[in-house]
């Protein structure tokens, strides 16, 4: 039985998301066992920012200049697969540091599964699409989780990486029987009368013709420019980079000093990544869609920044896992919404460009803020501190969107305010 475009799109990004993250919570506990420092567990995890921080605009660019998304979906795929067989042949500070590079770079092309998806199902609609997809995302990353809890402990960090290997292997096989669909370039010349034959065959001429010319780069690069891209963005890199210094790290050490077996810690990402699925599949139903963006974003931003404070003096490795609801709940709203509010105005010929520049933005916060944690821990001996500083960056978050949706309300009501006589 064939599969469907969409279909075999979204099982291609299960088994990505799969094989990116079997290995990766038990990534800062099989380190830490080594004797490897805190500050370079920090510096490894960081480096899977890192590298999209670097590559994921370059990529976008060359997306939107090729007008293709396949080619950087089967790479993707590759560089999932080898990045875990370093890890299997180098199994130290060092190999993890180098996979976890190739990683990031696998995780750039990310950007290509999301327009090649919308591209044949939004139909106008980002903000659902990109819900859905999300959900796919994060489908693969909840398996992958539920892997690691049951068997870490029993089959060591070796089979999760062989896993991987797996994963990306099929994913990459999968990826070969897409479709690519070309990347949008400047819209059709419209002519009046549409219901004319013969202006319909000089409308879709003149599209033909229009289309096949690709934008230049000069032109793409001016996405840098663009202030809203930057402002979500940084949103975003407040919730990856919190993410990145939690759960994905450090939540994890301090759930086995709290005396959690690797099964409890294995089930504090599972319900992580449970919410992640639901908050995703949420933001794409109309009840949510019709709350304001800011609104969504402040409250969550908020609890996030509770999430922070209170795991880092958690005793208890059950508080812990409950905790882990606020931070699902935050990546399916933060991330989903300033995705959506960043790519409002863009130019379809312009969007691979804009999609890797707010993801190379904040790329950055899943490289320096678990970075900085690693540093705060072993300066100040102190978890709890590392998890203050993050909370904090919610909560400056949380300040910034409610100035910047107060703002633009009262421009708008400036407006349509009524010109004195």
């Amino acid at each position: 039985m064939s599969l469907s475009q969409t279909t075999r799109l979204l099982l291609i990004v299960g088994l990505f998301w799969y094989a990116q993250y079997v290995y990766m919570p038990n990534t800062a506990p099989f380190l830490l066992a080594q004797k490897v420092s805190a500050d370079f567990v920090g510096i490894v995890v960081g480096a899977y920012g890192f590298t999209q921080m670097a590559a994921r605009f370059g990529i976008g660019l060359i997306s939107d200049l090729l007008g293709r998304y396949k080619i950087i979906i089967v790479a993707g795929c590759l560089f999932a697969a080898v990045s875990s067989i370093v890890r299997i042949v180098v199994p130290t500070g060092p190999g993890f540091l180098v996979a976890n590079l190739m990683s990031g770079l696998a995780s750039s092309t990310w950007l290509c599964f999301m327009l090649l998806y919308t591209s044949s199902v939004a139909g106008g609609n980002m903000l659902q699409a990109l819900g859905y997809i999300f959900a796919a995302n994060n489908l693969g990353i909840m398996l992958s989780f539920i892997t690691s809890a049951v068997l870490y402990q029993y089959l060591g960090m070796s089979f999760l990486c062989a896993l991987s290997v797996a994963a990306g292997s099929v994913a990459c096989l999968l990826a070969l029987g897409l479709k690519d669909i070309p990347a949008a370039t400047t819209p059709a010349t419209s002519t009046p009368n549409s219901t004319s034959s013969a202006n319909n065959t000089s409308s879709t001429s003149n599209a033909s013709s229009t289309n096949s010319a690709r934008p230049r780069l000069s032109e793409l690069v001016r996405v840098v420019f663009n202030g809203r891209i930057w402002f979500f963005a940084l949103l975003a890199t407040i919730q990856q980079g919190i993410t990145m210094g939690t759960v994905m790290s450090f939540s994890q050490e301090i759930a086995r000093q709290s005396g959690g077996s690797s099964f409890e810690m294995g089930l504090m990402t599972i319900v992580f990544i449970a919410f992640c699925v639901v908050s995703s599949y949420l933001v794409a139903k109309p009840f949510i869609a019709r709350l304001s963006p800011g609104l969504i974003m402040g409250v969550t931003l908020v609890l996030l920044g509770l999430y922070c404070f209170a795991s880092g003096v958690a005793s208890n490795v059950y508080l812990l896992i409950a905790l882990q609801v606020l931070l699902g709940l935050s990546l399916g709203f933060v991330l989903t919404v300033s995705n959506s509010e960043a790519l409002k105005g863009i130019a379809p010929r312009h969007k691979s460009s804009a999609l890797g520049l707010f993801q190379a933005i904040f790329a950055a916060g899943m490289t320096f803020v678990p970075m900085i944690a690693g540093f705060i821990i072993d300066a100040s001996g102190s978890y709890a501190s590392a998890f203050a500083f993050q909370g904090l960056l919610c909560l400056t978050g949380a300040l910034l969107v409610t100035i910047y949706y107060l703002r633009a309300h009262q421009l708008k009501l400036r407006a349509h305010a009524p010109t004195p006589k």
